[in-house]
């Protein structure tokens, strides 16, 4: 088994240099892995450690490299052997590194609601100096209901289909290599964003207890980093650093390796940090026919960018989103967690594209109106495209 532990050390921020380094002529694929220390994966990953064997990696390591075949934009990988670490210029190598696994099952009135996610990154690295470089996450979903809830057998077979592709829906692979396919190879000098923090305000707890109890707070936290993370690389075009939950000296994120040698990775520390607060959600009723209701969801988040060497704060402002949902009159219950953890996305999506462009409709109805957080917006555009 090939087991890759990617450990914080305790690095000084280098001095902010914009990357200048040419993409490497060879990038080298090192496989699959589990972003998980080796003893909690198959806690973790219930599904995707039962699926992910030997022949399915097999079979999704090929499946990569023959949708590789029809992208030339791509950054060139090879499969079949590993560079020197002699060799500064042969040492960049590439993992599929798989870091969450979500299934959800509710019951809206007599059908049964299964949604699936799997959230992993491309994660460079350099293998000659063991150093991450950056990564672009991506997260991949399913959505299906029936009369019946799905058994595990079944859970298994779907979280397969989502690797490898089934039914003409998308796969894993696809979404690796169609990220791939827009990614800037990061250089060790390029400077790094990560998300550090995530918390739920007391207002956010409780809409999230009350609209899904069953739900851990802890785990919501990572997922929200995770989807900031995604929306802000695909946005942006950019490579961020890993999320870790705890950000104390000694915090480690690891990643175990479906096949193959055992390495030791440091991940520098951010020369950016990001900390996002979800203050809170609401549900109004804004409307309803003979037929229909309908409700507005509204996310509240403060996001904050900051230096941490010199406590320089880039953009510190409060966020809102809203979105509207229809359900039938019929309909005794609605799915009031995902509607609002989808208007939470939406808010992601559309903060990462504003910052292309400060001075969108977008911010001026979802942030404070007022000259201070055009200039932040403007600012953290600035810094942006430094990091790239």
């Amino acid at each position: 088994m090939f087991v890759l532990a990617v450990l914080f050390a305790i690095v000084m921020p280098r001095p902010c240099a914009a990357a200048s380094a040419a993409t490497p002529e060879n990038i080298y694929f090192a496989g699959v892995a589990y972003s998980a220390d080796a003893a909690d994966v198959a806690k973790e990953f219930p599904h995707l450690s039962k699926v992910l064997d030997s022949q399915v990696n097999a079979s999704l390591s090929a499946l990569v490299r023959e949708r590789l075949q029809g992208q030339a934009s791509a950054p060139k990988l090879i499969f079949d052997q590993l560079g020197s670490i002699k060799d500064a210029s042969h040492s960049t190598a590439l993992a599929l590194a798989i870091d969450g696994e979500v299934t959800s099952i509710i019951k809206i009135g007599d059908l049964y609601k299964t949604r699936l996610e799997i959230s992993a990154q491309l994660l460079f690295f350099d293998f000659k100096e063991k150093q991450v470089l950056g990564a672009f996450p991506i997260i991949l979903d399913y959505i299906d209901t029936g009369a019946q809830p799905p058994d595990g057998a079944k859970l298994d077979a779907l979280y397969r289909a989502m690797l490898l592709g089934s039914g003409g829906r998308g796969s894993l692979a696809d979404e690796f290599v169609k990220t791939l396919a827009g990614a800037t190879v990061p250089a060790p000098s390029s400077r790094h964003l990560r998300v550090t923090s995530v918390d739920f305000e007391p207002k956010a707890i409780a809409y999230l207890q009350q609209s899904a109890p069953n739900a851990d707070v802890a785990t919501v936290s990572r997922q929200v980093a995770r989807e900031f993370g995604k929306y802000l690389s695909t946005n942006q075009n950019l490579a961020i650093l890993p999320f870790a939950s705890s950000q104390a000296l000694g915090g480690s994120m690891a990643a175990r390796f479906v096949e193959g040698d055992a390495y030791q990775l440091k991940i520098p520390e951010a020369d950016y940090g990001i900390t996002i607060k979800v203050s809170g959600f609401k549900k109004l009723e804004q409307g309803r026919t003979a037929t229909s209701i309908g409700y507005i969801y509204g996310a509240f988040v403060d996001l904050a960018v900051t230096e941490p060497l010199s406590g320089r704060t880039y953009f510190a402002q409060q966020i809102r989103q809203g979105a509207n949902q229809t359900v039938p009159v019929t309909q005794s219950s609605t799915e009031d967690w995902a509607n609002a953890y989808d208007t939470l996305r939406l808010l992601f999506n559309n903060f990462t594209m504003a910052i292309s462009d400060p001075r969108s409709g977008w911010v001026k109805t979802s942030m404070p109106d007022s000259s201070n957080a055009k200039n932040q917006m403007t600012s953290l555009q600035g810094l942006v495209q430094s990091c790239r």
